[in-house]
């Protein structure tokens, strides 16, 4: 006897139901915070059909662990000592960092910062055609326009001419790459993995809240690139299109082989290769002392980017200037930037004007009033969509990189950052935030409390959602 369509509907909300006593379970197991675990739990027990999908993709840590052996300290700091990239002194903050990631100050480098996409892509895309041996290259996003086929016919003549090259891109941030683009490479000999490598797609789909957001090129073991740029084109400058503000650096020196290990170890967890590439003695071309920060959700017990905001925001004695396109940080990091300009540190945030993601824009907006009650300073850019992620602390230290200011890049996102702990490296840094906020706007409390009233519950409302953002 075949059930009726009742019974069908009675068997599967009662099969939704204990799926959801069993994952508020897995909930109240899991490290959220207690609002989040709260959360979870009724939305599973209360409606279930709805929020048990949305717990699978979003709220189980499915982050592929591997258990290489250079993941382990001890094999991080042999191999930087072996490559001469753990070789300066280590201040506090170095220190608390070396603890947490494993990497490293080093000491001779020379860095250069490359301003928007046009010199970005110019500067890189010569380093590529000019490589030897092997290049390595991650980004969050590769589109299909004219800028990604430059790059993809760059890396196919480089693979024909025998150059070793190994591709990561995100499946999240990729998701418009064609399987064309990918062909195309693949047959000229570039080794290409998505990020989370292949798999069942139920699994990858499972995983789709944990993205590698990091951009790194590393070119024969001699030269690296690394900041805030993907490939394409709304990432160039010309007449035509909004301008769109972005920092990247180019790095020479031992602070190469940190940023080597970084894609070796991203390479391992995408693919289970163990990748062996001989690296040339690194010499010393600079005085810039340098270290890695890599952060993701399973590489450290407290992420090293909330980290190094925390300690930066608590050491700070003048000045503590950051810039993001996002600002919709962790109740910690929020209170650490508040604390700090209450002791009377200038502490500024700049943040672009007009955002390319509305429900961001608007959980940003949220902040505005406790943030400059609290003396800190909200910068609006005004020529264009600001995406750099800068940092500047007093005149010692500062930071360029991937990471946001927001819940997504302290949690969930696989980020890089690079730390710079030298005064002439921190006053350029800082000269060029100077120029970036001679074009901003200071934003006033009536921006919130003169908005309207569902402007201001909608902002309320994305702000709830800002761990997913």
């Amino acid at each position: 006897m075949q059930p009726g369509s009742s019974e069908v509907l009675a068997i599967l909300a009662t099969a939704l139901h204990l799926a959801g006593i069993a994952l508020g379970i897995h909930a109240l197991s899991r490290r959220h915070s207690p609002q989040g675990t709260i959360a979870w739990m009724l939305g599973l027990f209360l409606l279930p059909a709805v929020v048990v999908p949305l717990y699978l993709l979003l709220g189980v840590a499915r982050i592929r662990r591997h258990t290489s052996a250079r993941k382990t300290r001890r094999n991080i700091e042999q191999y930087l000592k072996q490559h001469n990239a753990w070789n300066a002194p280590a201040s506090k903050l170095s220190r608390t960092l070396t603890r947490s990631t494993g990497y490293a100050p080093c000491s001779g480098n020379a860095v250069r910062i490359l301003r928007d996409g046009n010199d970005t892509y110019r500067d890189m895309l010569q380093a590529i055609q000019q490589a030897k041996d092997f290049i390595l290259l991650e980004f969050f996003i590769i589109r299909n326009d004219r800028v990604g086929t430059i790059l993809r016919q760059s890396l196919e003549e480089r693979a024909k001419a025998g150059v070793r090259v190994y591709v990561i891109y995100d499946e999240v941030g990729s998701h418009k790459l064609p399987a064309g683009y990918l062909r195309s490479l693949k047959r000229a000999g570039v080794r290409i993995s998505s990020f989370n490598g292949r798999r069942f797609w139920l699994s990858s789909m499972l995983r789709i809240n944990y993205r590698n957001h990091r951009k790194l090129v590393v070119i024969d073991g001699e030269y690296a690139y690394l900041g805030s740029l993907n490939i394409g084109l709304e990432y160039t400058q010309t007449a035509q299109r909004p301008y769109w503000r972005d920092t990247f650096v180019s790095l020479q020196g031992s602070i190469v082989a940190q940023c080597m290990l970084s894609f070796l170890d991203d390479w391992q967890r995408a693919t289970g290769e163990a990748l062996s590439l001989k690296q040339p003695q690194s010499s010393s071309p600079g005085t810039t002392h340098c270290q890695l920060i890599p952060s993701g959700p399973d590489d450290a017990p407290v992420n090293p980017w909330q980290l190094f905001l925390l300690e930066s925001a608590a050491q700070a004695q003048e000045r503590i200037w950051l810039a993001s396109p996002y600002f919709v940080p962790s109740e910690a990091v929020k209170e650490a930037l508040c604390a700090a300009a209450m002791r009377g540190i200038d502490v500024r945030i700049l943040i672009p004007r007009r955002g390319d993601n509305k429900a961001a824009q608007l959980a940003l907006f949220t902040y505005v009033p406790d943030m400059l009650a609290c003396g800190v300073r909200l910068l609006a850019y005004e020529p264009g969509f600001l995406h750099e992620k800068v940092c500047v602390v007093d005149s010692s230290h500062c930071s360029i990189g991937t990471a946001n200011l927001d819940e997504r890049s302290l949690r969930l996102n696989f980020e890089l950052t690079l730390l710079m702990e030298d005064p002439a490296a921190t006053a350029r840094v800082a000269t060029m935030l100077e120029e970036d906020m001679a074009q901003a706007g200071s934003i006033t409390p009536a921006a919130w409390y003169k908005a309207p009233i569902p402007l201001r519950l909608l902002a309320n409302c994305c702000r709830l959602l800002s761990p997913a953002l």
